[in-house]
């Protein structure tokens, strides 16, 4: 507990130092507001309970079934790709400054060329690819040429969906858009008021039809009327986002009173409970429309580890692992020459090909797996663990490895320049071995080492704390 308190702490101060002056002007939950919400989301998580799914343990929960792309996202095969910075709406929520046409882009690499783009789908293995903005339809052509390009060359292997405000939606684009084998497009019905005119006109040429809007608290009645008409028209989904604050967005969700939560991000507290009771809406009221709601929670942990663990694998070396959470984790044993050559010994033993440990090269280090440090006979040698995400530029990185993704285009890939290394200690092995092992330790986590190493490699459960 003493531990959980540091990091909320810490996720507090880098709330504060990320709004400055205007943080304190943030309304944030009382203590009994925090009971109350966290009551009322227990409530609403119950009453679904046994007619919901949930999905990436419980940090994605859904009605009836959930989109084939939001289902490759989950799994770690989903690629987004910014066709513009570019909008011709003003949404009050709206995370960032919309107003670059841009190249495309996707984890800071751009891609003038659909061929090149299509190479780094095959690099990195997606199965889905999902075109965004900005406004896909303000730049159409580039839309279509990529979208066609992408289809042609996988056709249903890599399933394809666009995000729109629809707004510049007509019979014409739809058709166009139907031609070039888009699987899906998906509606931001809040750019215009719930309107569903523009969607009406994909119903029956685009296979599927998806509406995927921000849980807007003051919004939830023109949200139960839109989830009966949505019901009444066949459309195959509706997402409901989690509302989250950014500089860019401060005012505009400040003025309207919501309560704000910490994280990793700070984000609406009512956004998740209206959805949930959206989500409870269409079960207890017989409709068909699957409903899935996307928390920051799962977001900022399940599409993370996706990709960290797509870029890993291209750097990864033989003193280190990738765990769950796409981190490369390395288990290093240290000391001088005489209580290392016994660990060498065991280590033979348990591997006498000498796979899965190595000493390093001035003999005081021994990098050694999870599965044969688990059985080895240990005195009082401390265990390090370090962990490293691999990142993706553009740009040649240190000591980073160049990737071809088409003879024009190259990426770099390597690990983040600093690490995290954490002591464990011999009283805190036993502990420390469940949480390798993908359990939560049957003793209290007591020290911030320990705490540390969960983060890094437990995934996330079920839904955020309110603090």
């Amino acid at each position: 507990m003493k531990s959980l308190i540091s990091y909320q702490k810490k996720l507090i101060a880098e709330n504060r130092k990320e709004y400055g002056i205007y943080y304190d002007q943030l309304k944030k939950p009382s203590y009994y507001q925090l009971i109350e919400a966290d009551e009322k989301r227990s409530r609403l998580i119950s009453e679904i309970k046994g007619k919901a799914g949930f999905l990436c343990n419980g940090t994605k929960p859904f009605a009836h079934a959930i989109s084939p792309g939001c289902r490759l996202c989950g799994e770690g095969y989903w690629s987004c790709l910014f066709i513009n910075n570019r909008c011709n709406c003003n949404c009050f929520y709206c995370p960032t400054s919309q107003v670059d046409t841009s190249i495309p882009e996707t984890q800071g690499i751009t891609f003038d060329k659909a061929e090149k783009y299509i190479g780094y789908i095959k690099k990195f293995g997606f199965k889905g690819v999902g075109l965004s903005g900005g406004e896909p339809l303000l730049t159409f052509n580039t839309t279509i040429d990529f979208l066609s390009k992408i289809k042609k060359e996988f056709d249903d292997s890599v399933y394809v969906w666009m995000y729109t405000n629809g707004t510049l939606l007509n019979e014409a684009k739809a058709a166009q858009l139907a031609e070039a084998g888009l699987d899906e497009i998906r509606f931001d019905l809040t750019a215009t008021e719930y309107n569903t005119k523009n969607l009406r006109l994909a119903l029956g040429k685009i296979p599927k039809i998806t509406v995927e809007i921000p849980a807007i608290p003051d919004e939830i009645e023109q949200l139960r009327n839109m989830v009966i008409e949505l019901d009444t028209l066949g459309v195959n989904y509706l997402n409901l986002h989690q509302m989250r604050l950014t500089p860019y967005n401060l005012k505009n969700l400040s003025n309207r009173n919501y309560t704000f939560s910490h994280g990793p991000k700070v984000t609406v507290l009512e956004s998740e409970l209206t959805a949930l009771e959206i989500i409870n809406f269409v079960l207890h009221h017989g409709l068909r429309l699957p409903v899935n709601y996307c928390s920051f929670h799962y977001k900022n942990h399940y599409q993370k580890a996706a990709f960290r663990k797509k870029a890993a694998v291209f750097v990864l070396n033989s003193q280190g692992e990738i765990n769950q959470n796409g981190f490369i984790r390395s288990l290093i044993l240290k000391g001088i020459s005489i209580p290392l050559k016994g660990l060498k010994d065991q280590l033979t033993r348990l591997s006498p090909e000498g796979k899965g440990w190595q000493v390093s090269p001035d003999q005081h280090q021994i990098f050694v797996t999870r599965y044969l440090l688990i059985q080895l006979q240990l005195n009082e040698e401390p265990i390090f663990v370090e962990y490293k995400a691999a990142i993706t530029s553009e740009k040649p990185l240190d000591e980073g490895t160049e990737h071809i993704i088409t003879r024009e285009k190259h990426i770099f890939i390597a690990t983040e320049a600093s690490s995290i290394s954490i002591q464990i200690e011999s009283e805190e092995r036993a502990s420390f071995y469940e949480i390798l092992e993908g359990h939560s330790p049957h003793n209290p986590i007591g020290s911030d080492g320990l705490f540390n190493v969960s983060l890094k490699e437990l995934p996330a459960t079920g839904f955020a704390e309110y603090f």
